[in-house]
């Protein structure tokens, strides 16, 4: 997995240290709350965010732990979008959105025919 091409900035990362790493680089609080909705502590496929979790789901027909992820991002991606477009965002907050906005996006279109 970790097929996201926006991450590159934590290329290598996995699971709860992906988290970790965007929780600390990231400094405004809403996309903190995002980060947390898409990057769960325990997770174990790909990076441990919510599209890899997509990716898995559509490579092998089944959810995660029984859950289908695809609904949540497409949440999650709306939710990028609003705080790109509402908040006055630091540099470095941009460039983390853009990069989950960019993962969920490349995730969501392999799910389409």
């Amino acid at each position: 997995m970790g097929g996201g091409k926006g991450l590159g900035l934590f290329r290598g990362t996995q699971g709860s240290n992906m988290r970790e790493r965007l929780l600390t680089s990231a400094s405004h609080p809403r996309l903190k709350g995002v980060i947390r909705e898409l990057y769960r502590q325990g997770a174990t496929v790909g990076d441990g965010g919510t599209a890899d979790a997509i990716r898995h789901e559509i490579a092998t027909g089944g959810g995660v732990s029984g859950k289908s992820h695809i609904k949540k991002g497409q949440e999650r991606l709306k939710h990028l979008k609003r705080i790109l477009a509402e908040e006055k965002l630091c540099p470095q907050d941009i460039l983390i959105i853009q990069s989950l906005i960019d993962d969920l996006t490349d995730a969501l279109q392999k799910g389409r025919p």
